[in-house]
């Protein structure tokens, strides 16, 4: 027998998104295990990848919607791993540029390979596909005007 819980109508529903989202990063995570990637170090290849030659720290911090700090932590161990280089920009000694090494490329080009959440995505029909992708973009432009965050933030996708 299913247990009812009383909640509100909107609590129900963050809390049915979240429940979705954790699912994903689960199978992300599993299908990652063998590569020895994280769902965000994954997330990290391909943005890097996509963003092409003028990636900084700060521009993926805004991208991945984390504090700096974690993504320096996490960019630096990414380093460490082999997967990515963080080279000073030589006009602003400040600057940090992020590349994708030979091995990065390679763990990204396994990485897009997965299936898991494709499968699980195609439930949806195509309708039901464009209108939760347009109900999340609206969610996600008011959150960011809640949070007061930059335009330049979460651009993708």
């Amino acid at each position: 027998m299913t247990q009812q819980i009383k909640a509100d109508k909107d609590y129900t529903l963050l809390t049915s998104l979240l429940q979705v989202a954790d699912i994903f990063v689960k199978i992300r995570e599993r299908e990652l295990l063998p590569q020895n990637l994280s769902a965000t170090a994954a997330e990290i290849l391909f943005l890097v990848d996509a963003m092409g030659d003028d990636v900084t720290p700060a521009k993926i911090t805004r991208m991945i919607l984390r504090e700096p700090h974690s993504t320096s932590g996490i960019l630096i161990r990414m380093e460490k791993h082999g997967l990515l280089k963080r080279t000073k920009n030589m006009e602003r000694k400040n600057l940090i540029r992020v590349t994708l090494t030979t091995k990065g490329k390679k763990a990204l080009s396994q990485a897009m390979k997965q299936a898991g959440t494709t499968h699980v995505l195609s439930r949806l029909s195509a309708e039901q596909h464009s209108k939760l992708k347009q109900a999340l973009s609206i969610l996600k432009e008011a959150g960011k005007k809640e949070l007061h965050l930059s335009p330049k933030a979460l651009l993708w996708p």
